[in-house]
């Protein structure tokens, strides 16, 4: 019989790949896709493409009990950019556990947890980013209720070139124009291909519990390809299209938190000297994809441009 999984965020990037690819394989997997508006676009897409679409609060704990009722596995991620959390960012920690405690409540065999380190720790206290202390939080709360999980720590998202419009093309000066904020030219990245990659991760996890639990409880597997700098991936761009690039460093985010994060990336880098792509996720036979793979299927085309 099919497990059954709750996936937060599920129209969302993180919780979108999840969802997608887990439906692709009904004969394994049944998905309960929460999201606070099941009417919306999004969200009723995915019910066409056969998830069990469901309103679900991570602010209200008696609303996650019986979302979750009957599940195997839960993906959770918060949103830092929610603006219960932008306006409240202790909110985030207490949204994540209190999905931990409805997961607990419902006997989930598997709890996939979407998270980043602490940058306290990282920065020795200069540079602290309430978007990793959130979620770092939430880790301690899971081994300390010893809730059977998983924790990926995720890479920047190459989609945010295309989400986030960091990237465009200057038809009158035939050339790629890359603008990111606070992040230098030469600061390496660990980089995600959230649409291709994530899900992946997050079902070998789901696929390999029964055989590998004691291994893979409360082991952090790192979901990044590689290192990149904005002059590697304009490197890409330039290999793919034969378009010249330049990179430009806005000065704020407009978000303080995002905005000491990305100062965190260009002192610290991102998880230290840990190899990617990383060996543990090989092992769960997870091919990661990277910035050409991105740039052919996704960033050429938006930006209008032809392959070579």
């Amino acid at each position: 019989m099919p497990r059954l999984i709750a996936v937060c965020g599920a129209t969302g990037n993180q919780g979108g790949s999840v969802t997608k690819l887990l439906l692709q394989h009904s004969d394994a997997y049944r998905v309960r896709a929460l999201t606070r508006d099941p009417q919306s676009a999004p969200a009723r897409r995915l019910a066409e493409l056969g998830a069990e679409v469901v309103r679900a609060d991570l602010t209200a704990p008696s609303d996650l009990y019986e979302v979750l009722r009957g599940c195997w596995g839960v993906f959770g991620v918060t949103n830092f950019y929610d603006s219960k959390i932008k306006d409240d960012p202790s909110s985030e920690e207490r949204q994540g556990k209190n999905l931990v405690d409805a997961a607990l409540a419902n006997g989930i065999q598997c709890f996939v947890w979407s998270t980043l380190p602490s940058s306290h720790a990282i920065s020795g206290g200069r540079l602290v980013s309430q978007i990793y202390e959130g979620k770092y939080h939430v880790d301690d709360y899971i081994r300390a209720k010893e809730c059977p999980a998983v924790f990926l720590y995720t890479g920047n998202f190459y989609e945010h070139m295309v989400f986030r419009s960091h990237m465009r093309y200057n038809r009158e000066l035939d050339r790629v124009e890359f603008h990111q904020a606070i992040i230098k030219e030469t600061t390496q990245l660990a980089m995600l291909y959230v649409q291709q990659d994530l899900g992946a991760v997050t079902k070998a996890v789901f696929d390999h519990w029964d055989a590998r639990k004691h291994t893979l409880n409360h082991q952090y597997l790192y979901c990044a390809n590689a290192r990149l700098t904005p002059l590697d991936i304009l490197a890409s761009v330039k290999k793919l299209t034969g378009k010249d690039g330049t990179y430009h460093a806005l000065p704020t985010t407009g978000v303080p938190d995002r905005d000491v994060m990305f100062q965190l990336y260009n002192e610290a880098g991102m998880y230290g000297t840990k190899a990617l792509p990383d060996e543990n996720v090989r092992v769960l036979d997870v091919h990661m994809h990277g910035i050409d793979d991105f740039v052919r299927e996704v960033l050429a085309p938006h930006l209008g441009l032809l392959l070579l």
